[in-house]
């Protein structure tokens, strides 16, 4: 039952917290906040007083109202900020970047497990982004081998990153 409630009830706090701070991860964060606060004090919630949506909601405008009061007494940043938030917003976190690089080196690792010809297709195609065209021309081969290479080259990818993968990350 709880999980339903919350699998409902989390897009539409989201929703509502992203148009009171349209930032995706404070948005989150008091998410999160409201669900652990709704979890750990299920015991306190009383039928008679309001439905469950009510009562996660009311949890939820006193997350806003402790976040508006605790932003209210931080130091105020000279200057225009909106820029730094923008910032924030658009550019990968340092644990986006860490995963980023981990995936890139964990790819990395796969693609050179494959025959020369099946690297090179795929790195034409999505590393430099080059028309299935251009790939038969630099290759020697037509278009159709070269979608036929294409094809042959991602399932042997697909099957040396499933090699690859870490044994608790299988199955």
């Amino acid at each position: 039952m709880w999980r339903e409630f919350l699998n409902r009830e989390i897009p539409q706090l989201y929703g509502m917290f992203m148009r009171r701070w349209p930032n995706p991860s404070l948005a989150e964060e008091l998410v999160q906040k409201t669900i652990f606060d709704a979890v750990r004090g299920c015991d306190s919630y009383e039928p008679t007083k309001g439905s469950p949506e009510e009562w996660i909601f009311g949890i939820a405008r006193n997350n806003i109202r402790l976040e508006m009061r605790k932003r209210a007494s931080r130091p105020s940043v000279d200057g225009d900020i909106s820029s730094y938030v923008e910032t924030i917003d658009s550019e990968p976190l340092p644990d986006e970047v860490l995963e980023q690089k981990e995936t890139a080196a964990f790819v990395k690792a796969a693609l050179a497990g494959l025959a020369s010809k099946e690297q090179n297709v795929l790195r034409a195609k999505y590393i430099e982004d080059l028309s299935a065209r251009d790939i038969g021309r630099r290759l020697g081969i037509t278009e159709k081998a070269v979608h036929s290479l294409l094809y042959r080259a991602r399932i042997s990818l697909r099957r040396e990153l499933e090699r690859m993968a870490p044994a608790d990350k299988k199955g």
